[in-house]
Order: structure tokens, then C-alpha cells, then sequence
């Protein structure tokens, strides 16, 4: 059940808890930046959907809400965004351009009304600045988490999260070998990325392709390949030195929006 209660001045949360059968609680929140011009930040659950919109519009009127931050586009982050979206209609969203074109497969996104980010870059919603982070753990490459200047809050995404025994309300209601326990399992599972940081690990992962030698690689997102199993290792083994991708920005979007209207 979706709860809202202030956080801080100026920052308010509705909080759930998703149950992990046998394991415990995971919480998925949302939070509203009451800002000048104000901010949501995430959009929970679906299976809440009723529930999260009462408890948003118990913290502010949708109408009133100027963006709408997404910081990254797993379902537990958007699963009410286009109902808040469809409430709130002079909010414009937030998100990575990457966000947005993997959620437009699913649905109609409003291009006109997005706007993208790239950790680095910020936006100005009137009495503070809010600036993309990129959290040192990230299950989803179009995480931006948001540092806010004026609260100094930093919104991590799904970094930092913990599976517990129980929903709790303060973190201070967790034993210390709770949260530590917690934090880890969350951070391997979700993560799983993290323990190829050791040297050579990426290089077995790779071997074990090569030793399995297949006949066809078939990508769920590239056309079947026959043949060319070493070139495809090859260019893997290459990634952690290459120059790292920079996605889209709003600067870009502006220009392909502009490129659409000149068509019309």
C-alpha cells in the first residue's frame, strides 16, 4: 500500500514495499520535490496504480506538477507514468533518451513533452538546480539519479537499496546486520555486473562463450550470426577501454523536433 509522509522540507515520499517471497521486502519509492516549479520523481508501481495516484494527489495537485523525473525505465520506476502524466498535463518528463526510446516500444511517449538528460547535465525548476548523477551502482543504463544544490539530497535510483525482513518507515528500525546483509544481497543481485569489475573476470565470461562454441548467436537484439564468434568477443573484450556512449541530449531532441515539424 502506497504511503506518503514529508521526508524533509520540501521533500515528500510515497513509499510501498513489494514483497520477494521467502527473502523479504523490497521498498519502491517515489518522491516529490516541492520545488517552485514542482517535481515527481519516479511513478511506482502499477499494481498500485489506485492507490499511488491517491496518495500523490494527497501531497500536491497533478495540475501543478511541472516535471516529471524518471531515473531510469524499469516497470517498479514507471509504472504509473502515463497515468501521471495524462493528471498532470503541464508537466514535462524528465528521462535519458535512451529511457525514452526503450518505453516508446511499450507505448505513445509524448515526444513534445520530454525533455533528456544526460548525467552531467541539469535543469533549473526555479529555486534550485537539479543536476543527472550517475550512481556508482546501476541496474539500467538510462539511470540519472538528481542531486538536488538547494536540499543537497541525493535521489540514487536504485542505488543503496536493501532487501529487508519487514517494511519499516526509518531506516533506524533496521539492526545493523539487517541493513548490512540487506544492502549486499541487493547490491549483487541487482548488480551482478559488479563482481566482473576484477581483473580477468570479463575475459573468462568471454572464454566461456568461446568454449562453448556455438553454431548461431542469436541476440535478442542483433539478426542471428553464424560464423563470427570470435569478431564478437573481439568487440566485447574492447568495451571497458573504449570511449563510453553519451546519449542524445535535449539540445538533440530539440533539433529532431524541429526536424519533424519541417517535414510536416
Amino acid at each position: 500500500m502506497a504511503k506518503a509522509y514529508e521526508v524533509i522540507p520540501d521533500i515528500e515520499i510515497i513509499s510501498s514495499y513489494f514483497p520477494i517471497p521467502n527473502t523479504g521486502f523490497l521498498a519502491v519509492n517515489a518522491f516529490l520535490i516541492k520545488a517552485k516549479e514542482p517535481v515527481l520523481v519516479d511513478t511506482g508501481m502499477g499494481i498500485e496504480s489506485e492507490e499511488f495516484m491517491e496518495a500523490l494527489k494527497t501531497l500536491i495537485d497533478p495540475k501543478d506538477l511541472k516535471w516529471v523525473w524518471i531515473t531510469h525505465d524499469d516497470a517498479d520506476h514507471t509504472g504509473n507514468l502515463k497515468e501521471v502524466l495524462e493528471a498532470a498535463p503541464n508537466a514535462r518528463l524528465v528521462a535519458n533518451s535512451l529511457a525514452v526510446l526503450r518505453m516508446s516500444t511499450a507505448w505513445p511517449v509524448p515526444m513534445d513533452r520530454v525533455y533528456w538528460l544526460n548525467p552531467g547535465e541539469s535543469i533549473d525548476v526555479g529555486d534550485r538546480k537539479l543536476t543527472a548523477v550517475r550512481p556508482p551502482l546501476f541496474d539500467n543504463p538510462t539511470t540519472i539519479g538528481i542531486y538536488d544544490d538547494k536540499s543537497e539530497a541525493f535521489f540514487s535510483a536504485d542505488c543503496f537499496g536493501a532487501i529487508v525482513p519487514s517494511p519499516v518507515q526509518n531506516i533506524d528500525d533496521l539492526k545493523e546486520e539487517e541493513l548490512s546483509q540487506g544492502m549486499i544481497s541487493w547490491a549483487g543481485a541487482d548488480n551482478p555486473w559488479i563482481y566482473m569489475n576484477k581483473p580477468g573476470v570479463l575475459s573468462q565470461a568471454l572464454d566461456s562463450i568461446r568454449k562453448m562454441a556455438p553454431k548461431i548467436i542469436l541476440s535478442s537484439h542483433l539478426p542471428p550470426v553464424q560464423g563470427k564468434n570470435e569478431q564478437l568477443l573481439d568487440l566485447l573484450a574492447k568495451v571497458p577501454s573504449s570511449a563510453p556512449f553519451v546519449a542524445p541530449n535535449q539540445e538533440a531532441l530539440e533539433q529532431i523536433l524541429a526536424q519533424m515539424r519541417g517535414g510536416n
